[in-house]
């Protein structure tokens, strides 16, 4: 038996989501965290999690290769176009133990999102809601609420604003961005 079915969301890390199936015999587009393919090799089961409809789904990855954006994977169990269909959306979880050590300077997703960002002078600018790849960099979507108005920044994850970065209590301090007014003629 599984040991991921008595498992609750809040001991695994989400590594991706399923984006669209790929093919007819059950593959489908992800967009996952991980960079190595041989990452995909150690994780044995994953669970995928529909957040709208709070289905569950404990299975293993038997297929992964890369695409132009993003993986191909293959999920034990799924073997047609209309099996993977229902999977769209779902989240992939994986207990933390089975993702790969990253280098110095490296991140995954699920260390940054929630986390709350302060300025040089430790005043609150938001809690990290998205992470964005741009493709040079990633840019956190740190949002505020105050006074009934949601205030949204997007700071980038490079060394000129990314002051601090400290997982174990989610906190980053972050330098300010500085704008300049452009005032027409």
């Amino acid at each position: 038996m599984s040991e991921l079915k008595d498992k609750s969301l809040e001991e695994m890390v989400p590594i991706g989501r399923i984006v669209k199936p790929h093919g007819l015999r059950g593959e489908m587009k992800v967009k996952v965290a991980l960079e190595d393919e041989t990452a995909f090799k150690e994780i044995q089961e994953v669970l995928l999690y529909d957040e709208k409809t709070r289905s569950r789904f404990v299975t293993s990855i038997d297929g992964a290769r890369r695409a132009t954006k993003g993986w191909i994977l293959h999920f034990e169990g799924i073997d047609s176009m209309g099996q993977a269909e229902r999977l769209v959306g779902f989240h992939i979880y994986v207990e933390e133990r089975v993702l790969p050590e990253l280098k110095q300077g490296e991140y995954y997703y699920f260390q940054i999102l929630g986390s709350s960002v302060f300025d040089e002078n430790r005043r609150f600018i938001g809690t990290v809601n998205d992470i964005i790849e741009t493709g040079a960099n990633d840019v956190m979507v740190v949002v505020r609420e105050e006074d009934l108005t949601v205030r949204e920044e997007l700071i980038p994850i490079i060394r000129d604003y990314i002051l601090e970065l400290n997982f174990e209590d989610k906190t980053i301090v972050a330098r300010s961005m500085e704008f300049e007014e452009v005032k027409p003629e």
